[in-house]
């Protein structure tokens, strides 16, 4: 008995024998040295490949293939600092998974690419570049998009040259850049192409610039549409399809005009007076400014009615031209200053407009000195800056001061840009509301090139901002077109 015993337990230490040496056989062929070309699924083991290190390594007979992929993770971002400041701020960007590789990290300010400075893999800084403005912070981390909060530009450095006309010299005279005369130049507008259009004034013409300064007569006088004879043209404006619309203000009327130079009146013309009405019955009293715009009534031209103190409409969106009026007193000669309703609010001398994002059309309220805001939606007027003649600056808008504001034009970041004519300085409005001058002195009027505070200026009413960091002005009594850099 005691021998079968003895029998029986060895039989089962075999069993047991032959079983771990199954488990170690399986171990093995799941995981073995280099030379046995098997993957290992344990990664802290040294002793055994890793994932992804030689694609010759990794066993064919694998069941789960996609095991011996590299595993790649998501980068994430968590912080920027800061979020404001000039060109060349140094900016670090915290997060997870950005690698150390720079080559394959990108960062951009409002679209413009920085300069990479150093990558960690919870760190990446980067140096903003100049005329970033301002914008969202974009990334890229080995073909990840990311997207941070916005950046703040901080604008370093103003600068102000001549970039047509002989300046302090009026005359006519055809030319490139300083070789050209204008006589009075008041308000300018650009078409899809890049060419500024110039009203001037003294000479009855419309100028066209071409970006490289070349300066012809565009309508009037020699030009194209030589047969239009201008008196005392103001402002003008232009439409998506590059056609261009004049407040002819001496002869009382709009004149419409194509990119080939077809010229036609749409409105007024049958001499001075307020009267609605369709087209050429229509009646303006020195129309100064136009804007082209859209509300819930269609399509419109939005004229500024100087001596009758109203701004009007002219509806687009046939071919009657129909003239109302859209804000201001129904009854010339009734001006002055009130916000309200449309009918009921008033106006002196209201000049230059732009449109500020939806639904809203700012206007140089020239007589009043103040900037004053149209809300379509509400159909109501109200006061946008400004508090009395003067000049007051760097201080919210409800305590600036301005002097016969002339011009607007709105930056796409909402910033408001506004010719102050008496005061000749160029004015800005952040979009947080805080009004400074970055161009012109009003104790230093005269002509001076250079940096923004010591620039001058004399009474210019023309503004045009055409993207980012340039704005052009019409630098009316010193008979040139500036060009103010930001930066």
């Amino acid at each position: 008995m005691k021998t079968m015993k003895t029998m029986k337990t060895i039989g089962i230490l075999r069993l047991r024998d032959i079983f771990l040496l199954l488990v170690l056989l399986s171990l093995a062929l799941s995981c073995g040295s280099d030379d046995n070309g098997m993957d290992c699924p344990d990664p802290t083991n040294a002793d055994c490949d890793q994932v992804g290190d030689d694609p010759q390594d990794d066993d064919p007979q694998d069941d789960d293939p996609q095991d011996d992929d590299p595993v790649v993770l998501e980068p994430t971002l968590s912080s920027v600092a800061p979020v404001t400041g000039p060109k060349h701020t140094e900016v670090v960007i915290t997060g997870e998974n950005f690698g150390t590789d720079p080559d394959k990290v990108s960062v951009s300010f409002n679209g413009t690419p920085g300069e990479v400075l150093g990558v960690t893999d919870t760190e990446v800084t980067v140096r903003v570049p100049a005329r970033a403005y301002t914008g969202p912070i974009t990334m890229e981390v080995d073909g990840f998009d990311l997207t941070g909060p916005e950046f703040v530009y901080e604008l370093s450095e103003v600068n102000v040259e001549t970039f047509a006309g002989t300046p302090e010299e009026s005359g006519y005279e055809e030319g490139t850049g300083t070789a050209a005369k204008f006589d009075r130049p008041n308000d300018l507008v650009m078409d899809s192409k890049g060419n500024i259009f110039v009203v001037d004034r003294e000479n009855n013409v419309i100028r066209k610039i071409t970006p490289q300064g070349e300066v012809t007569t565009f309508a009037g006088g020699f030009g194209i549409g030589g047969a239009v004879v201008f008196n005392g043209p103001n402002g003008l404006a232009i439409d998506g399809d590059d056609n261009i619309y004049v407040a002819d203000s001496g002869n009382d009327r709009i004149v419409k005009i194509t990119p080939n130079g077809v010229w036609s009146i749409i409105a007024g013309g049958n001499g001075s007076g307020y009267v609605n009405g369709r087209g050429n019955l229509a009646q303006f009293n020195n129309p100064s400014a136009i804007l082209v715009g859209e509300n819930a009534g269609g399509s419109a031209l939005y004229v500024s009615d100087i001596n009758n103190h109203a701004i009007r409409r002219i509806s687009l969106d046939d071919d009657q031209y129909t003239v109302n009026t859209y804000a201001g007193p129904e009854v010339s000669g009734q001006g002055g200053y009130m916000d309200g309703s449309l009918s009921g609010a008033r106006f002196k001398s209201p000049w230059g407009m732009a449109k500020s994002g939806e639904g809203t059309i700012l206007l140089a309220d020239f007589g009043n000195s103040r900037i004053r805001a149209i809300d379509q939606d509400n159909e109501n007027v109200g006061t946008f800056a400004g508090s009395d003649n003067g000049y007051v600056t760097d201080v919210p808008r409800s305590e600036a001061r301005f002097r016969n504001p002339s011009d607007i034009s709105v930056a796409g970041d909402e910033t408001v840009y506004i010719a102050d004519s008496d005061n000749s300085c160029i004015r800005q409005i952040d979009p947080e509301g805080h009004v400074t001058t970055i161009a012109g002195n009003p104790n230093s009027v005269g002509y001076n090139d250079g940096p923004g505070d010591e620039a001058q200026f004399n009474s210019p009413l023309g503004v045009l901002h055409t993207g980012e960091g340039e704005i052009y002005v019409a630098d009316t009594f010193n008979h040139v077109i500036r060009k103010i850099i930001i930066d």
